[in-house]
């Protein structure tokens, strides 16, 4: 009798067991589904994206080379207008140094000039009066 209750119990916990994995092995079997109908999914897509992506990736390495020309050509340009700011500085310092020494001398010269005939006048008016 005790070896009968033994297996009646057995029994009926591999019975529970049995109820109780059901749901478990339900469940198990939808996420397999949904992994293989994602894989199929994703096998199905992924050459589309990775051509997709690699023409981004060729766009991407065009657009910089045509950038660094462009930066290349601006450089250039500036370059060029700081060489034509530079000849500017030097044609001012030179017409500067070329026409400023002169002129001061002349205005030196006029000035010293109209002082005597200032002076001139001023001794020929005293002794005319």
């Amino acid at each position: 009798m005790l070896l009968e209750l033994g297996v009646f119990m057995a029994g009926l916990a591999l019975l529970l067991l049995a109820i109780f994995a059901v749901p478990t092995l339900l469940q198990i079997r939808r996420t397999a589904r949904n992994v293989e109908y994602t894989a199929k999914t994703l096998n199905q897509n992924l050459p589309g994206i990775l051509t997709s992506l690699d023409e981004i990736t060729t766009n991407l390495a065009s657009s910089s080379m045509s950038l660094r020309g462009q930066i290349e050509s601006v450089r250039v340009a500036v370059d060029k207008i700081v060489g034509i700011a530079d000849d500017v500085v030097d044609f001012e310092r030179n017409l500067r140094q070329t026409i400023e020494e002169p002129l001061v001398d002349t205005l030196t010269t006029f000035a010293a000039v109209v002082k005597g005939i200032r002076v001139f006048l001023d001794v020929f008016r005293s002794r005319t009066s």
